[in-house]
């Protein structure tokens, strides 16, 4: 019993000790810090006014002079500079793909659009890379707006995806020997790439949780789908629906414009397409 309360007698007494020595250090502190606010110091006038006067004259440079803003050209070349070997690379794979199974599958030209979204999901990396990066906010604070990003992104992928389609049709109309059906082929192929950019471009700016992974699942059903009507529909892909898939092309057409019109009004806005996540 003697043993414990010595121990807390001990306790008790360094305790009070380590109070004392930070009070001590406390007073110390504050008498240094009154002594230097206290203390005179010798200003010279002149040198005050001649920095009085930098600091003026450096203000009105600022708010005179317009610092040149790079043209949308310009910034178009280094996102090609800086992405364009993934944008083409992927377009270039998906085409080589699709050349194989033209090949490979002999039914024209109703497998065609079986290989359309492939196109479609060749952009997922490029334009959800800020989103999975998580440089959203990133890309808001720059002076090059999100949706000035994302129509760069745009142009390049439609350019190679333009020449790759071409290809595409070049190679089945070598395949076929016959050109007699190109303006369905065209259609063919135009109507399901833009249901799948429309798509892609609304999901982008509704910005929803997952939007990625059920786009990817669905565009991948859809060449399901696609390959599945051209057996189980043929006469979908005859020359009597021509006009079903010329109103197709119209209304997909239209979204996919009203949505470019909208990209361009956020970019002069200066503002992001879609939420930041």
């Amino acid at each position: 019993m003697r043993k414990h309360i010595n121990g807390r007698e001990d306790d008790e007494m360094e305790y009070r000790v380590d109070d004392r020595g930070s009070k001590e250090e406390d007073r110390t502190i504050e008498d240094y810090l009154s002594n230097a606010m206290n203390t005179k110091v010798n200003i010279r006038q002149q040198k005050m006014q001649e920095t009085i006067g930098l600091c003026i004259a450096q203000m009105r440079r600022q708010e005179t002079e317009c610092e040149e803003r790079t043209g949308f050209w310009t910034y178009l070349s280094d996102i090609f500079r800086l992405e364009g070997l993934s944008i083409w690379g992927l377009q270039i794979a998906v085409l080589a793909a699709s050349s194989f199974g033209i090949i490979l599958l002999k039914q024209l030209p109703a497998v065609l659009p079986m290989f359309m979204p492939l196109f479609g999901l060749a952009l997922v990396p490029v334009l959800y890379r800020s989103r999975v990066c998580g440089m959203c906010e990133m890309e808001a604070a720059t002076r090059a707006s999100g949706a000035e990003i994302v129509l760069a992104k745009l142009i390049l992928a439609g350019a190679s995806q333009l020449l790759c389609m071409t290809i595409l049709l070049w190679l089945k109309i070598t395949v076929s020997g016959n050109s007699d059906q190109i303006v369905q082929m065209i259609l063919y192929v135009i109507v399901p790439f833009l249901v799948c950019v429309v798509w892609l471009l609304r999901n982008i700016r509704m910005c929803r949780t997952g939007s990625m992974t059920l786009y990817i699942s669905l565009s991948f059903v859809s060449c399901g789908a696609w390959g599945f009507s051209a057996r189980v529909l043929p006469w979908l892909y005859e020359t009597s629906a021509t006009g079903l898939w010329m109103a197709g092309f119209v209304v997909f057409a239209v979204f996919f414009i009203r949505e470019i019109g909208f990209i361009m009004q956020v970019r002069k806005e200066g503002k992001m397409y879609g939420a930041i996540s």
